[in-house]
């Protein structure tokens, strides 16, 4: 099994700019494997410029193609349900480092039933608090439940897996059994089975020429062997902690607040999600230690990175996380009885910064006729804004607000059948239709 990240090109005119459209222009190239990630990174004219992530494997993906869309044939808002999603790598303001969008996403999910995000918004190395209602959902697992592909059941998980890839030295594989022995003892999680794999997992975090996090990646098959173990246990949600390789030039650039995006967050994403794509897992992703050099003790940071700096597994963050991780499954699957199924019949709003409209959620959201809410106040180093990608706004169900206080209240208005423009100076005037 092969990783590969590239860039590739297509040619879609600005009216034709939805996710059906743009996944019909890619599957028609000659693809190097399964796409496992697409970020729009570049828009120029008609062409448009992806990088994307592929898996060149003979296993067959557990879920349906990100290039497939089940178009929703109904809308409910019992229970009401948001997604939220910071992408990683980008060096969003609020969620771009250390789990410091929780309080906005628990603000968020105040107005909500259960609120779906990505693991980076929540995850904090050691410390967990993302309320009970926020469900933690691994990127490619939201793209698939916005393309209408799977559902979730939300559950409090019984048992967490963990892989620990085997590190060159074995006190960095005891630090990791310390904290799940502690998740265990105090917490009383069921981590089981612990696998530690064979040989090394190499991972190179990079950034591509957009600037965007990224990665590169050796001895893949062995984390496969680790996920075929776990794949033959109970466990349904696995902990990768795996080892990230970054320059020392750029880890002391990032901790200094140069404006740089966090270099581990990219290779995570494209681990976790070429696990959830083959294997019928939710997952996440844990940097194994290096070097002790690495922890930083006693350096003072930017305090949205303070939970990386007092940490050295970094794992207990993710496991905690996974336990509210909801269960995929196949959109068809029936309901049993009393149990609550999440579809994308169900999302109400998706919440994302303004300027990373370029990914499948946002296209996704505009092609099944939800409401999206563009927080203006988080920026990123992305800058693909609706503007910049030529989509007409008018007409279609795209709000802007400053922040996520703002965005809780429209939550809140949609929530509650309030009409959004009512709230809005000056008010439009009605439009009768005169037959």
């Amino acid at each position: 099994m092969q990783v590969y990240t590239k860039d590739f090109e297509i040619q879609c005119p600005p009216q034709q700019r939805s996710w059906r459209k743009i996944a019909q222009a890619i599957g028609n190239l000659p693809l190097p494997g399964v796409p496992i990630r697409l970020i729009l990174t570049k828009v120029k004219g008609d062409t448009l410029t992806f990088e994307s992530s592929f898996i060149d494997t003979d296993r067959e993906p557990v879920w349906s193609s990100l290039l497939d869309i089940n178009l929703r044939q109904r809308v409910s808002a019992q229970p009401f349900v948001a997604v939220s999603i910071i992408p990683t790598g980008v060096r969003a303001e609020i969620g771009g480092f250390a789990g410091d969008a929780t309080p906005s996403t628990n603000l968020l999910a105040a107005a909500c039933d259960y609120l779906v995000t990505n693991p980076n918004a929540v995850t904090a190395s050691d410390i967990y608090f993302a309320q009970d209602n926020v469900l933690y959902l691994e990127g490619n697992l939201i793209c698939q439940l916005l393309l209408g592909n799977i559902g979730v059941i939300p559950e409090k998980r019984q048992t967490i897996a963990a892989i620990i890839e085997k590190p060159r030295d074995e006190r960095f594989l005891n630090n990791v059994l310390n904290a799940l022995n502690g998740l265990r003892t105090v917490g009383g999680i069921n981590i089981d089975p612990v696998v530690v794999t064979g040989g090394l997992v190499e991972t190179a975090c990079t950034y591509s020429p957009y600037g965007n996090a990224s990665g590169e990646f050796k001895g893949m098959e062995e984390l496969i062997k680790a996920l075929d173990v776990v794949e033959t246990s109970a466990a349904r949600a696995v902990a990768l902690i795996t080892t990230l390789h970054v320059d020392d030039q750029v880890r002391q650039a990032y901790y200094r607040g140069e404006s740089i995006p966090n270099p581990w967050g990219g290779a995570e994403a494209i681990m976790t999600h070429m696990t959830t794509n083959f294997y019928p897992f939710t997952a996440a992703h844990a940097p194994l230690l290096l070097e002790w050099e690495h922890t930083g003790f006693g350096k003072l940071v930017d305090p949205r990175d303070g939970a990386e700096l007092i940490s050295s597994a970094y794992v207990c963050s993710p496991l905690q996380g996974l336990i509210h991780s909801p269960r995929p499954v196949r959109f068809d699957t029936p309901v049993a009885p009393g149990e609550t199924r999440i579809s994308v019949e169900n999302v109400s709003a998706v919440v994302m910064p303004e300027t990373t409209v370029g990914n499948i959620p946002f296209l996704a959201s505009l092609d099944q006729d939800i409401p999206v809410i563009l927080v203006k106040d988080n920026t990123t180093k992305y800058d693909i804004t609706p503007e910049r990608l030529q989509i007409e706004t008018q007409g279609r169900k795209i709000y802007r607000v400053n922040s996520y206080m703002e965005a809780a209240g429209l939550l809140l208005a949609l929530r509650n059948g309030i009409l959004v423009k009512s709230t809005i100076r000056p008010i439009p005037q009605i439009e009768p239709i005169f037959l």
